[in-house]
């Protein structure tokens, strides 16, 4: 088994942490791609080319070595489902980075696997490429993938020495995209949502897919099967741990680049001698054939997390098969021992005791010289400072988690109307008990005091390590205490959020039912434009058809026009009581308020239904008209001429003319008009034929041209009298919308001066307020000269109205204020009611303005105040016995 063959890390690639997917890719493939969202161009193709470093052997010989290129291959896998797609890295990543908008979103997730020794350069891209195809089938998302050769490091000594540096570390970058990508007409489209890698645990869940853990469990072990697919038996790798396989041996610390980068280098740190250590920790349990016994406190290999998902609860493993392992909690044993249980610590024990059967002692025991001894000591410290920096970190976390949360709930309140006051103030006073920054500040201490004592060992003194070790003791309390309060904290976090989002998920529902609502009040608004254009098509209709003698009924006017109208108090009450049931809060949400809900729905409907019934009668009545005019206006037009061209021999046979000008125009028709005229023509030549023709033409003439006028001038009257009326009643309309605007706008500028503000019974407040109104309309109304004649007179009569109204209004408000007892509040409420009448126009009642009213009430009450307080004064003048 090839132990250390195996490396596997998966991390995400985010705006929340500046990333650029473009970025990434470019450098992984050692392209040059263009980033379009910001204009950057990310070049990286230094890394897929050959790179020659000048070199000094150990005799000072200079030499020239070619350094083969970074970057050894690249491929983009795509779905086999998707077929053959035509892709392109910097369109595709460009597209990605398109799509993503959120500023915190994830673009992509990657994985870095580490080849293991025994794989040839064809067997990488074999491996590689077959594992990106199962992730890129399994995800349905296109992968980029690129092979890495060893990083090469150089150091320079002096001008021109270069030495060189390398490290036996062949590896692949897998990138995923955040998408699913899917063939399409134009090549290939990106889905609508995430891909589930990136689903929420509990949506996975209930679609019966691995939580995150178990799938990072699934990509590690894919990736060893793989693997050992391609290796000899003699190194096969393991995702699993030593301590899942059964191994007696202890993990080092990873170092990362930058670290391994200072070894290469000659730098050293704690770290490094803390891996030291482990070697020789390893080499002695090897060497003593000793197995290693854990404290049940690393063990985490056995929990599982629990979600709630459709009323079942669902078990999954939790990410990390183990806990940091603490040098101070494990001991070592001879296998033909029988094992006994390892003790647990109590409560007042802490991370640096040292019992006599711990790793600490035993370590000491076999150290060959002092020196060596100061070093375990120095490795115990570090193990111990390295858990309980983890545990805070941790802790760290969670605190943040529930501040943030306590910060939010008065958020909570205003969105789901639920007090969470109560738990707020407990989570406050928990959270308060819990200290971590001041414990992680004294751990970086405690770590700079250890590296202090590798580098100069005469400071490891017996006194200095102990009352190091006190430190830690005392803060491994703290970590302790911590964890007892986030036992209660972390409950009490949780109920808040649950309660909160029970809500939320109440409130949903409702509000869904409210936005669909808001469709139907839209298609309300639209009836009342349609009305009012419909209700100037029935006026043009009904007056086309007076205008050609085809009705003057107004009774049927009237009725259709009755069609046109809105039930505005009705359409008022549908909105208020829609806006009431917006502003519920979800706490208020219940069985009454979706009743009310669903009720107005309803309502909503019927109304609709009605004036959709209205507008489909009034629309046929319209087009009815229009045809009939259509249909009738050529006739009467053509009668018209026949009598203008004709009248005079016309009226020379009366049955003829009576007959022409009493057919309603609803009769006639083209044979009528046709029989008149072939009549008309007859009686022409007759006439033409009878001795006294030129009399009877002249006479003819003259009824003709007085008929005609009488027929101009009876047709002029009818169309001013339409044309008055019409003028009537759209100046009456506009006056009308003028006057309700001014009243809304006054209504608005009277609640600016906030008269509820004031300290006083609502019928004072009430009176002031219609005062104020009534004073701001009369005086608009009187400097307001943009009228015709007729509104004139309407706002005359308005104004008249509102001067009456005011008098009685303000006389009434006076009598409210003399009811107010003579005190102190009476002061302050003249005093805030005057300050704001100074804001409203100054009109004059019973010869005075209204802040001079209030000015003369304001001075008697503070009169009579004074007179009560000097009758007060004189009455108690001398000592009172007691």
């Amino acid at each position: 088994m090839n132990n250390k063959g195996f490396h596997l890390s998966v991390s995400a690639v985010s705006k929340a942490k500046n990333h650029s997917v473009v970025a990434k890719s470019a450098y992984n493939s050692g392209s040059k791609l263009v980033d379009e969202q910001s204009g950057v161009v990310h070049d990286y193709t230094s890394k897929a080319k050959d790179k020659i470093l000048n070199l000094v052997d150990s005799d000072g010989t200079k030499y020239t070595q070619v350094i083969e290129k970074n970057v050894m291959h690249t491929a983009l896998i795509t779905p086999t489902l998707a077929g053959d797609l035509a892709v392109t890295r910097e369109g595709f990543w460009n597209d990605i980075e398109r799509i993503e908008t959120r500023k915190n979103a994830q673009l992509g997730t990657e994985i870095d696997v580490m080849f293991p020794e025994g794989i040839t350069a064809d067997q990488r891209i074999v491996l590689v490429e077959r594992y990106a195809q199962n992730l890129s089938d399994r995800y349905n998302v296109l992968v980029d993938v690129a092979i890495h050769r060893p990083h090469s490091h150089e150091k320079h000594v002096g001008e021109v020495e270069v030495v060189e540096l390398t490290s036996r570390n062949f590896h692949a970058h897998i990138l995923l995209s955040s998408r699913e990508i899917v063939a399409d007409v134009e090549g290939y489209a990106l889905s609508a949502r995430k891909n589930w890698l990136q689903w929420s645990t509990e949506e996975r869940l209930s679609k019966g897919l691995n939580g995150r853990g178990d799938e990072l469990k699934y990509q590690r072990t894919l990736w060893a099967d793989m693997a050992n697919e391609l290796l000899p038996k003699n190194k096969t790798i393991s995702e699993k741990s030593y301590r899942e396989l059964g191994i007696s041996r202890l993990p080092k610390m990873k170092l990362g680049k930058s670290l391994y980068k200072d070894i290469l280098k000659g730098n050293r740190s704690v770290i490094h001698e803390y891996n030291d250590t482990i070697d020789e920790i390893n080499a002695y349990i090897e060497k003593n054939g000793l197995v290693i016994e854990y404290d049940d406190k690393g063990r985490i290999d056995l929990e599982s997390n629990e979600q709630e998902v459709n009323g079942v609860t669902i078990h999954y493993k939790k990410r990390k098969p183990f806990a940091r392992i603490e040098l101070s909690n494990i001991r070592f044993v001879d296998p033909a021992v029988e094992l006994e249980p390892a003790i647990p610590k109590s409560n007042s024990q802490t991370h640096s005791d040292a019992a006599n059967d711990h790793a600490l002692d035993e370590l000491l025991a076999i150290s060959a010289d002092f020196v060596s001894q100061k070093k375990m000591v120095r490795s115990a410290l570090f193990s111990t400072i390295d858990a309980l920096h983890e545990e805070l970190a941790h802790q760290s976390k969670q605190i943040i988690t529930i501040d943030k949360n306590i910060k939010s709930t008065q958020r909570f309140t205003e969105e789901v109307g639920q007090d969470f006051s109560d738990p707020r103030q407990k989570m406050i006073e928990l959270a308060r008990q819990i200290s971590t920054k001041e414990q992680s500040e004294a751990l970086k201490a405690a770590l700079a005091l250890v590296e202090e004592f590798r580098q100069d060992d005469t400071l490891q003194t017996g006194r200095a390590v102990s009352r190091l070790e006190e430190q830690l003791s005392q803060i491994d309390k703290t970590v302790l205490n911590n964890k007892t309060v986030l036992k209660k904290l972390i409950p009490l976090n949780n109920e808040v959020i649950a309660d909160y989002k029970g809500l939320k998920a109440t409130l949903k529902p409702f509000a869904a039912k409210l936005n669909k609502l808001a469709t139907g009040f839209k298609a309300l608004d639209e009836i009342d434009i349609e009305k009012s254009d419909l209700s100037l098509q029935w006026d043009q209709a009904f007056s086309d058809l007076q205008d050609i003698d085809v009705t003057n009924n107004m009774d049927t006017y009237h009725k259709f026009a009755a069609f046109a109208d809105l039930d505005v108090e009705r359409f008022k009450y549908l909105q208020k009581e829609r806006e009431v049931l917006s502003t519920l809060k979800a706490v208020e949400i219940n069985a009454d308020a979706d009743t009310r809900l669903t009720a107005l729905a309803a309502d909503v409907k019927a109304f609709k239904t009605t004036n959709n019934e209205d507008i489909k009668q009034l629309k046929q009545q319209i087009n009815t008209s229009k045809k009939t005019y259509q249909r009738l206006s050529p006739f009467y037009e053509q009668r018209i001429a026949l009598l203008d061209q004709s009248e005079a021999v016309i009226v020379q046979d009366d049955d003829l003319y009576d007959e022409i000008i009493s057919t309603k125009t609803t009769q006639l028709n083209a044979d009528r008009l046709e029989d008149w005229r072939s009549r008309t023509m007859a009686l022409q030549y007759q006439l033409n034929k009878a001795h006294e023709q030129a009399k009877l033409k002249k006479e003819a003439e003259r009824a003709r041209e007085e008929a005609l006028i009488r027929r101009r001038e009876t047709l002029k009257q009818r169309r001013q009298q339409a044309s008055l009326k019409r003028q009537r009643i759209n100046e009456t309309k506009a006056y009308r919308d003028r006057f309700d605007n001014l009243v809304v706008r006054v209504r608005n500028r009277v609640n600016t001066l906030d008269f509820k503000a004031v300290d006083a019974p609502i019928e004072v407040i009430n009176a002031a307020e219609a005062v104020a109104a009534q004073a701001f309309i009369f005086t608009t109304l009187k400097h307001t000269d943009s009228f015709t004649t007729l509104q004139k007179s309407l706002r005359d009569t308005d104004a008249k109205k509102i001067a009456t109204q005011v008098q009685k209004t303000a006389t009434t408000l006076w009598q409210q204020l003399e009811r107010l007892p003579d005190n102190q509040d009476k002061v302050e409420v003249l005093t805030k009611i005057n300050e704001r009448f100074e804001h409203v126009p100054a009109i004059t009642i019973d010869g005075a303005t209204l802040t001079q009213t209030v000015t003369d009430h304001l001075q008697k009450t503070k009169n009579a105040i004074q007179a009560h307080e000097q009758a007060q004064t004189r009455r108690y003048s001398s000592p009172r016995p007691f």
